[in-house]
């Protein structure tokens, strides 16, 4: 199989191809898990990336994570649309299952965040099996846009402002790769087309009661009216706000590297004497060295305690921000049970 001759197809295979290698470096035959669902966007992606591995040079797998969520019948299209597809890409195929809403019960979340954890869990054990360090998804340039509106609606900092990473760490040994985030939907749409591909629909798409679904589906098409390219022009301001944030993050990094002390500990008084905003990057900084992230409301409930001058506050896992004796220490997570068995 070889790329399209469709000029403007092969330039959206060689941005995909470009991406990835900027964000992971370039593959020399290692495998690359691709995470495919059938649908158009993750279908491209699985094509793109299949056709352009002389360029990239990662060694492209497929995989397709089951949620167990959804009728036998659409689960059954998806799994036959990625077996196809697959061989259509010449990419071996893996699929495995995890039970969301198993997951939704156990953590008292909702179903979409437990579909979330549990595909990325699935996704992080495949590679590792597969000896895969990236795993690749298909997030395009609208859902960024999709994700950036959603975090203003929550009243979100620059954290939700820049959106999805190109690229993170899934974990010590897996790295998480977007080369979609520069590609429209209509864009993934018109690949499928070129290769004769017909993606299998997802009717969970059209549920309105997620509100991700009325963003895309309600929200957007006014915003575009009003100003078309908006979903650009979101995307655009993911990847400015991400820049500052990313050097607001360093700036707390190494203030952090001059107050803390042999123990580990901060002087509150020294902590006192920064601005609020270098206040709240140390403390997550911080908080991030001993595997946390410290969310809004937890990252406010600290700073009161650090302003009041004693206390503590809970974080999950067991670990917990204390203030005491004028100093400012956290308390790592506790280690998992250890089985006699």
């Amino acid at each position: 199989m070889t790329l399209p001759s469709d000029r403007r197809i092969r330039d959206i295979g060689r941005r995909i191809s470009r991406a990835l290698v900027e964000h992971v470096g370039t593959g020399f035959g290692r495998p690359l898990i691709a995470a495919v669902s059938a649908g158009a966007d993750s279908s491209a992606m699985l094509l793109l990336l299949a056709d352009t591995q002389s360029r990239h040079g990662w060694r492209v797998r497929a995989a397709h994570v089951d949620h167990l969520i959804q009728s036998e019948e659409i689960r059954r299209q998806f799994r036959e649309g990625a077996v196809t597809l697959s061989e259509q890409a010449g990419a071996p195929l893996d699929i495995v299952e995890a039970n969301a809403r198993a997951e939704s019960e156990r953590a008292s979340s909702g179903i979409e965040a437990a579909a979330r954890r549990v595909r990325y869990d699935a996704l992080s054990r495949l590679a590792q099996d597969r000896g895969a360090p990236v795993v690749s998804v298909a997030h395009t340039e609208d859902d960024q846009a999709e994700t950036v509106l959603l975090h203003i609606l929550r009243g979100s900092g620059l954290d939700g402002l820049s959106g999805m990473p190109g690229q993170r760490a899934l974990t010590d040994e897996v790295q998480l790769v977007r080369p979609l985030l520069g590609v429209t939907r209509q864009e993934t749409e018109d690949v499928c087309r070129a290769y004769d591909w017909q993606p299998v629909p997802d009717p969970s798409n059209q549920h309105l009661e997620h509100i991700r679904n009325r963003i895309r589906h309600s929200l957007l098409p006014l915003m575009s009216e009003i100003s078309p390219g908006v979903s650009e022009r979101l995307a655009q301001l993911s990847r400015a706000v991400s820049s500052d944030r990313e050097l607001l993050e360093l700036i707390g990094q190494e203030t952090l590297a001059q107050l803390r002390d042999a123990s580990g500990t901060i002087a509150r008084r020294q902590f006192l004497t920064l601005p609020g905003p270098l206040q709240t990057r140390v403390l997550r900084a911080l908080c991030r060295e001993h595997g946390l992230i410290l969310s809004a409301e937890r990252t406010a409930a600290a700073l009161q305690v650090i302003h009041t001058g004693h206390g503590r506050v809970e974080l999950p896992g067991g670990a917990h921000i204390s203030v005491a004796g004028g100093t400012i220490s956290v308390a790592p997570p506790c280690p998992p049970p250890v089985s006699d068995c």
